[in-house]
């Protein structure tokens, strides 16, 4: 004869003896433990995941960046692109100069370097203002010349684009390089 309790509790009694049918409380209390460890495995990753998860999104925006001022360098002329070497989003005395002020519409030999720094370092601003990242972040640019042909004329320059920034103390960095040829 079989009798059910609570909790699905079977009991049955063969021969005058009754036994219960179900899990002990040892097996319930591993179970438990083991639930409680892998629970806690899952809990200590996920902080770690957040992090790498947000920090990724830093090198993200900071690669973007560095990326449009490579290519508002590219449409400056090749003989003005020594005038961005050792720029400092954070110091505008390190800007170079527009010329022709105003520029001249339609003119290939405009150079907007001042203007594109100023863009940049305001894009730059834009991701401190909301909370997007980039806390404390700042650019800079250095031009270096490669290469020069026969008469001594460079012919080729390495423009370097980097975006900082610093996060809990720890500084970051991305740079991008790209060269730009006179020919």
């Amino acid at each position: 004869m079989k009798t059910h309790g609570v909790f699905g509790w079977a009991w049955s009694a063969p021969r005058g003896r009754r036994r219960a049918v179900g899990f002990t409380m040892t097996e319930v209390l591993i179970a438990a433990v083991i639930l409680v460890v892998g629970l806690l495995g899952i809990a200590t990753v996920l902080p770690t995941a957040a992090m790498n998860l947000h920090q990724s999104g830093q090198v993200s925006k900071a690669a973007s960046l560095c990326q449009e001022m490579i290519e508002m360098i590219k449409n400056d002329p090749f003989s003005q692109l020594t005038l961005y070497d050792n720029v400092d989003t954070r110091t505008t005395s390190t800007y170079p100069t527009d010329t022709p002020v105003p520029p001249i519409p339609g003119d290939a030999g405009n150079f907007q370097g001042g203007g594109n720094v100023a863009k940049w370092a305001d894009d730059i601003n834009v991701y401190l203002l909301i909370g997007a990242g980039i806390t404390n972040g700042y650019g800079t640019i250095r031009v270096t010349d490669v290469a020069t042909d026969p008469s001594g004329n460079v012919i080729l320059r390495k423009v370097s684009v980097a975006v900082n920034w610093t996060e809990g103390k720890r500084p970051y960095a991305v740079r991008l390089e790209t060269l730009a040829s006179a020919i």
